[in-house]
């Protein structure tokens, strides 16, 4: 891999006569060509504007064409003053995604933080309240209590049922939550006759000489430069 910090410091003058979009592609083209010419990674560390953004590809500093000509634009974004930061990545080869990071002055380098980025941007009660959640599925409030110690109950209550509104939990009908993702049951259930239980679901059927139970829908799909590679 071959890091190129700061892109401005190699890219040159800018052709005659091109529009800046051109001039952006073209000078990102360079390093492109010789990336995979080489068959190597090449990563231009660039800036990003001043002015936020929702869309963070439009905070890149420049025009469209230095992430229009990069194969992958990663964007790391960091409040003033605060350790945590977000890496933003999309890119023609990779699955945009999002990933919590925080910095560590000893070392100098950004470590990758447990858990899905909300987790690191929500309140300090509700990123409480996720991870308990995550690590005791089907908690209640009061389990919560001994993790949230300056928090009164009533607003745990309140925290959890509006994070069950947000879709960041799931509640059943006996008030215990769940993380969003897990497949959750109410305990009134039938259980199948291979977990050792008689009890046969009344939408499967025992034939004869069929040992096993033909078991569906229990699987699911799970669902990373500087500046660009």
């Amino acid at each position: 891999m071959v890091v190129i910090d700061v892109f401005a410091k190699m890219r040159g003058q800018a052709p005659a006569g091109v529009s800046a979009y051109d001039a952006d592609y073209v000078a990102v083209g360079y390093a492109k060509r010789l990336a995979d010419h080489y068959g190597v990674a090449v990563v231009l560390v660039h800036h990003v504007r001043k002015a936020g953004s929702e869309d963070f590809l439009t905070e890149v500093s420049g025009t469209n064409g230095i992430a229009g000509a990069a194969d992958a634009t990663l964007v790391l974004k960091r409040a003033r003053g605060q350790a945590d930061g977000i890496l933003h990545v999309t890119g023609r080869d990779v699955d945009e995604a999002e990933y919590a990071l925080s910095f560590q002055p000893a070392s100098g380098a950004w470590h990758l933080l447990d858990g899905p980025v909300t987790d690191h941007t929500v309140s300090d009660t509700r990123a409480t309240i996720l991870r308990y959640v995550r690590a005791h599925p089907g908690a209640k409030p009061k389990d919560m209590a001994g993790e949230l110690p300056h928090v009164d109950m009533d607003t745990i209550r309140r925290t959890c049922n509006r994070m069950a509104d947000a879709g960041q939990l799931t509640k059943d009908p006996g008030g215990r939550y769940y993380p969003d993702t897990d497949t959750r049951t109410d305990g009134t259930q039938e259980v199948s006759a291979l977990s050792g239980c008689p009890v046969t679901p009344s939408d499967q059927h025992e034939h004869p000489g069929q040992p096993e139970l033909e078991l569906s829908g229990l699987s699911g799909a799970d669902e990373a430069e500087g500046m660009a590679e």
